[in-house]
């Protein structure tokens, strides 16, 4: 026994023939070769069959019904006992009106045409369902990934997914948005149309191009300018800016790492917000540039200035020494105070030979050495120096001529 027998098998859906009972090996034969074939020899309980799409349907058929032609199907076993079916196929009408494309991919050139679809992009497929030669509007259409880095969005609902199903518009119509994932390779995908009342189906190849779209980002506000306190001071300081549009997420990159931060590094934000920072009083930048890059390569930048000021910074204190005068012992210290001037950073120095200064800060400790070389005699007044860079203030000290 062949089953199904009287079942309608539709063009480009594969299905299932059984054999049951009789004495492998089997012979086949089909009515219409070309249109279903069958293998001529056959040592198993069943066998697929992919019936192609008929040109010619069964005369006489009701207006409105399926397009079908009537296809026999004849089987004799090693005993010589025989079956047959009887089965029809249907005309798979999505076949031959194809699936359309129309992305927002960008074209080598001018004069080229944009991928069906590229990395990042989005993609309005349509089918066109046709019955018997009808448009059938509100009819169910489901779109399905058979392979590939993609998913569907309902151009009505916005919801996505896998599989979307839609309805036909009054023109027989489906039309749903294909969306690629962000920075994939260049490949083939399949995508799969199937016609919900019927199961009938088509697979559609396509290619997938890794240049995606270039999205437009717009940053708000996209200039910055920070002026420091004196004419001897750069700018510093924070501020927010956010970014519109594009598909996150976001990166953010500086020109001047060792003297603007920006953060986050990376967000998922939409709209985007980053703080930038400009830190270094001393690096005064000109038009420095701060990037947003979005998932699909788009990107958008913001500039940030930094100036002195046009206050003068005051005159520092003239340089001051006190007490300008000491009297040292014999292998004893003293100090004195120096305060002002244009640096703490004191110079000293001494004319006297068993004299010493040391500069700490803002004490300078002034020391007469002892055991002084038998029979020496030394001057009994030491100068002591103490400069700032640019002015000197002296300190008079009074010593003994000769230390044991």
């Amino acid at each position: 026994m062949i089953s199904p027998d009287g079942a309608t098998f539709f063009a480009g859906v594969p299905n299932t023939i059984t054999i049951t009972g009789g004495v492998r090996p089997y012979t086949l034969t089909s009515s219409e070769p070309s249109l279903m074939p069958v293998p001529q020899t056959l040592d198993s309980g069943s066998f697929q069959v992919v019936p192609a799409n008929p040109g010619v349907i069964d005369a006489g058929l009701p207006p409105g019904s399926l397009p079908v032609r009537t296809v026999n199907i004849s089987l004799r076993d090693a005993r010589g006992q025989t079956a047959a079916a009887s089965l029809k196929v249907g005309q798979n009408f999505l076949t031959g009106y194809g699936v359309s494309f129309r992305s927002n991919c960008p074209a080598a050139s001018a004069a080229a045409t944009a991928p069906s679809a590229c990395a990042g992009g989005q993609t309005v497929v349509t089918l066109t369902s046709v019955t018997n030669g009808n448009l059938f509007g509100n009819r169910g259409v489901r779109f399905r990934v058979v392979r590939g880095p993609f998913t569907f969005v309902d151009p009505i609902t916005g919801q996505s997914g896998d599989p979307v199903t839609v309805n036909t518009d009054h023109s027989g119509n489906a039309t749903v948005i294909l969306q690629v994932n962000a920075n994939v390779p260049p490949q083939l995908a399949v995508l799969r149309v199937e016609d919900v009342a019927t199961g009938v189906f088509v697979d559609e190849v396509f290619p997938i191009s890794s240049s995606g779209p270039t999205a437009t980002l717009t940053a708000i506000p996209n200039a910055f300018s920070f002026t420091g306190p004196l004419n001897t001071i750069c700018g510093t300081g924070s501020a927010d800016f956010m970014v519109f549009g594009g598909q996150p997420p976001y990166t953010s990159f500086t020109s001047d790492p060792s003297d603007l931060r920006v953060t986050p590094s990376s967000t998922s934000a939409n709209p985007a917000v980053f703080t930038l920072t400009a830190f270094n009083p001393n690096v005064c930048l000109d038009n420095a540039t701060i990037i947003i890059q979005d998932a699909t390569g788009g990107r958008t930048t913001v500039t940030v200035t930094t100036k002195t000021g046009s206050a003068s910074p005051p005159a520092p204190p003239p340089l001051a020494v006190a007490p300008a005068s000491l009297a040292l012992a014999c292998g004893t210290s003293g100090s004195v105070s120096a305060v002002g001037g244009i640096t703490s950073n004191y110079i000293v120095n001494s004319t006297h030979p068993r004299v010493t200064a040391i500069a700490s800060g803002n004490t300078i400790t002034i020391s007469r050495l002892a055991a002084d070389p038998v029979g020496s005699s030394f001057p009994t007044t030491a100068g002591i120096s103490v400069s700032d860079g640019a002015t000197v203030q002296t300190v008079t000290v009074t010593v003994p001529a000769f230390c044991p």
